[in-house]
This record gives structure tokens, C-alpha cells and sequence, in this order.
């Protein structure tokens, strides 16, 4: 047994005890044997007897006539389990690292691992790279990946000289954006350099207005199909505090370049959204919910990628997951 495997099984023993001890599971001995059963049954490499039949007579004491077809208690016990597992990750045990899940469809359980445990500090490969722009604009620069699979904001017919646009700018791109991958590059609406899927591609238009008004306009254009993208235009008063200008950028990235926002919409609405777009919408649902629907929902969409189909885990830290979408291409 390699070290690696060791500290796992450890994890999931100290998992499982943190379940069997909570209030949440105090009342439930039936429940507390189901889970232990299943899980020491995984782990000593046993998981195709994890049958309704063989837990209806190993956990239930039912008899060797025991029919989980026409018998619906281990189905029935199954599904209390999941919701007392939702119930104790909702509450008592929001902050344990392993999570201990029961799939439905099956009884064979599964570990979702809330560390990045796997995270290369060393290697970055989704750091992007500052993209040199006017010399009087500051430079853009992004934390996000830059894969094709994912949607490409490119700023168009910024007006360099102006040092509100810049601070603009400057502060939306010192955020991370997983979700997208941003190009600071200042390029001309023909002849720029194209990165990955057309259909994936969009342009930040920001205007800046010089009348009595004096305030500044940022909105997103599909560029294939040279559409606005609803909801995405923001006005903002330029004369205020800075502070405030940046706090608008926030809000900018914040209701469009997140896999909530209004660039993921605008792609599912359309049917653009690519594998890895799905993907993390899954993930991300599932982190909001927390039910048994969503974790399957996630768990498929991950494992379609080929260096994820062996894995127990549901990864749920978006950084990792691109990280390792991108390795498995």
C-alpha cells in the first residue's frame, strides 16, 4: 500500500467517524450502520457486493429469502441516508475537507474532497500573461485561463488616452476570472489575433463620453453574431472617487464574467456553451444546492474528461478543475 493510498483511507475513516459521531446522525442507528457498512465495504475493496440484497441482510438482519425487488427497504433506507448526508454537510459538518455521498442509482459511496490537495503551486498553467497595451493606458492583466474552451473577452476601441477607461480596466483585471479568459490586448475590429472557438468569442467595448454627463459606458458584444449581450451595458459616473470606479469593474465582472453571469447565459441560451462551460455550471449548482441530483449532474459532466473517469472524488475548487480539464486534453 503506498503512503498516498494510506493518508486516504485515513481521511475517509476520520470522515466517516465525524458522521457516525454528530447530533445530526445521534437518533439514527440504522442509518449509522447502513453508512458504515457501505463505506468499510468500499474500502476494503469489496464494492460489488454492495447490493440491496447483501445490505438487506447484513445491515437489516433480513433473512436469505429477502427480495430487494418487490421489498423496497434498502431503496427506502438509502434515500434517508442521502438526505441526513445533505443535512450534516449543511450544517454540523459545513466545514469537513471529505465528504461522504451515497450516488443515487446505487449504494457504493463516493468521496467528494474539499482541498485542493492536488494544487501544483509550482507549475501555473493557467497564469495569463500581460499583454503590453498603450503607454498611457496600465497594463491588463488576468489570473484566468486561456484555453479555446472557454469564453474569450477581447477589449476593442477603448480610448487609450483616457485614464478613467484605464483604471477601469486595471481594475477588472486584477480579479480572477476563472470563468472566461480575458486578452487585454487593445485590437482593431478586423485582423485580430483569434483565439480559440469563434462561436466563443466577445468583445468589451468601453466608451467614455466627454459632454455634461462625463461618464463612462462598458458593454459586451458577441462577436460572430454581433450582438449586445443582454443586460451587460453599464453607465457609470466618472466624476466620482476612483474607488468607486473600480468598485464598478467589480460589479461589471461580477454580473458578466462569472459562471453565473451573463456571458454563460447568453451561450446557453444560444447553444455554444462548450463541454468545459457545462462542466463547471454543474459544479457550480452543485456547490449552491448541495442535493444528491446535482452531485450526479457534476460527477458525469467531470468524468467526460479523460483523466477524471477513475476518480471517487467530486472536485468542487474551479481553478483545480480547469487545471485539470486542460491536462486531460
Amino acid at each position: 500500500m503506498t503512503n498516498t493510498a494510506r493518508i486516504e483511507q485515513t481521511r475517509v475513516a476520520e470522515a466517516l467517524r465525524h458522521v457516525l459521531a454528530s447530533r445530526t446522525f445521534a437518533r439514527s442507528e440504522r442509518l449509522r450502520s447502513f453508512l458504515k457498512f457501505v463505506v468499510e465495504m468500499e474500502q476494503l475493496g469489496l464494492a460489488h457486493q454492495l447490493k440491496g440484497y447483501t445490505i438487506g441482510i447484513d445491515v437489516f438482519s433480513r433473512d436469505e429469502g429477502f427480495d430487494p425487488g418487490t421489498d423496497p427497504l434498502v431503496r427506502v433506507h438509502a434515500g434517508k441516508l442521502r438526505k441526513l448526508l445533505n443535512q450534516f454537510y449543511a450544517d454540523e459538518g459545513r466545514n469537513e475537507t471529505l465528504r461522504i455521498r451515497i450516488p443515487l442509482g446505487g449504494y457504493v459511496p463516493v468521496y467528494e474532497d474539499t482541498l485542493d490537495t492536488n494544487w501544483d503551486k509550482e507549475a501555473q498553467p493557467l497564469s495569463a500573461v500581460a499583454i503590453p497595451m498603450s503607454s498611457s493606458m496600465p497594463a491588463f492583466t488576468s489570473h484566468s485561463t486561456t484555453i479555446a474552451d472557454l469564453p474569450n473577452i477581447t477589449v476593442v476601441n477603448a480610448q487609450r488616452s483616457d485614464r478613467r477607461a484605464g483604471i477601469f480596466l486595471q481594475a477588472l483585471g486584477t480579479e480572477s476570472h476563472w470563468a472566461v479568459a480575458l486578452n487585454g490586448r487593445q485590437a482593431e475590429r478586423q485582423g485580430r489575433d483569434q483565439t480559440g472557438s469563434a462561436a466563443l468569442q466577445f468583445e468589451l467595448h468601453i466608451e467614455v463620453t466627454d459632454d455634461a454627463s462625463d461618464r463612462l459606458s462598458v458593454w459586451l458584444r458577441h462577436t460572430a453574431s454581433n450582438m449586445e449581450v443582454p443586460s451587460s451595458r453599464m453607465s457609470i459616473d466618472i466624476t466620482e472617487d476612483n474607488l468607486v470606479l473600480a468598485m464598478a469593474a467589480n460589479q461589471f465582472a461580477s454580473t458578466n464574467l462569472t459562471i453565473p453571469g451573463h456571458v454563460y447565459r447568453f451561450c446557453n441560451k444560444r447553444g455554444l456553451s462548450s463541454g468545459l462551460m457545462l462542466c463547471l455550471e454543474a459544479t457550480y449548482r452543485y456547490k449552491l444546492e448541495q442535493t444528491d441530483d446535482a452531485f450526479q449532474q457534476a460527477r458525469r459532466h467531470q468524468q467526460r474528461w479523460s483523466g477524471m473517469r477513475a476518480s471517487k472524488e467530486l472536485i468542487t475548487e474551479i481553478p483545480r478543475l480547469i487545471t485539470l480539464s486542460c491536462m486531460a486534453n
